[in-house]
């Protein structure tokens, strides 16, 4: 499992402050931690209640199709903006394509997941790589008082890294 956290300076990327990605198995079994790796830095950056919910959700749908249709790996990452969160799901391997509902009121367990994804965010995209699959979303931020370099709520100003679970390695 490789985890990375990286700060970029308001100075050089005036649009992008913070950044936080995790590596684990394409199974299903890892897409709790994926939600408890994006839990712990959406509080420390001072993501409100409910806008963590969603983005939590949103996680959540992605991280389970790159397990159910990824092959080998995947990856989650998170991006505060401004005033937005920018998630990115990629699976490693020559999965199957995701499947989205086409009936409504269907009673299948499955194939929601990407209209749920384009209900909650304000964009989204799923695309085919070399890799494998990669999905993105972005979802606007209700409050704009989160945890900027150079902004309130960031003792320490730029430089600090966030703190994420005891199990996770940060480098």
């Amino acid at each position: 499992m490789i985890l990375s956290q990286a700060t970029v300076p308001l100075f050089r990327h005036p649009r992008i402050a913070r950044h936080g990605m995790i590596a684990l198995p394409a199974e299903d079994r890892w897409v709790c931690v994926a939600r408890r790796f994006a839990t712990a830095l959406l509080m420390h950056w001072g993501v409100s209640e409910g806008d963590r919910d969603s983005i939590l959700l949103i996680i959540g749908e992605l991280a389970a199709n790159a397990a159910r249709h990824g092959r080998a790996d995947m990856t989650v990452g998170l991006t505060l903006e401004e005033r937005s969160v920018r998630i990115e799901v990629a699976d490693c391997g020559a999965g199957s394509a995701p499947v989205r509902s086409r009936r409504f009121g269907s009673c299948e367990e499955h194939g929601r997941g990407l209209d749920i994804v384009e209900c909650l965010a304000e964009w989204s995209e799923t695309r085919r790589g070399r890799d494998g699959w990669r999905a993105r979303a972005g979802f606007p931020l209700a409050s704009t008082d989160v945890a900027m370099p150079g902004g309130t709520g960031m003792p320490g100003g730029a430089g600090e890294s966030a703190s994420v679970p005891a199990a996770h390695a940060v480098s």
